[in-house]
């Protein structure tokens, strides 16, 4: 089956579940390189101390991240092993990883809490590894089950406007 998508930033759009999920995987990898980056370029002047708008970056990552994997948690792998059951090894894999991860989020917030740019950078660079491993591995793995729901229509501007 063709991934379909409109041009038009106006028209609904017609998009697999794998797709969307690609999608936000895409994402995620952009704002961790950034702020890889970010940290990378980051040059204390006096004593080592994360700034406000890195530190905030930081965090609004942790966030987003942690919050993507509870809603694939929550909500995508129940439905993939209801629907999908010769997928639980992978799908419990999936669980076991985001657990990791989670721990890894919160280390990298307290991290950032305190301020300290040298441990938060160290600590982003093991996570950039394994989530990065983990988002290839989980495409690998499930993309195609989720295309067997077939397609979704997202109303133009996103999924909340009417």
């Amino acid at each position: 089956m063709a991934r379909q998508h409109s041009e038009s930033a106006e028209a609904d759009r017609t998009v697999l579940l794998g797709e969307q999920l690609v999608r936000i995987h895409d994402l995620l990898r952009g704002q961790l390189a950034e702020l890889r980056r970010d940290l990378a370029a980051a040059k204390p002047s006096g004593p080592p101390v994360l700034e406000d708008e890195l530190r905030r970056k930081c965090l609004s990552f942790c966030l987003f991240l942690h919050g993507h994997h509870t809603a694939e948690d929550d909500h995508m792998l129940p439905g993939l092993a209801a629907s999908h059951p010769a997928l639980a090894p992978v799908l419990e894999r999936l669980t076991r990883e985001h657990a990791v991860i989670s721990d890894r989020l919160d280390r990298i917030q307290e991290l950032a809490d305190k301020g300290d740019p040298v441990s938060v950078r160290a600590d982003v660079e093991r996570l950039a590894a394994e989530v990065e491993a983990h988002l290839d591995w989980e495409e690998a793995q499930i993309v195609d089950a989720l295309d067997s729901y077939g397609p979704t229509v997202i109303p133009a501007g996103g999924p909340d406007r009417d």
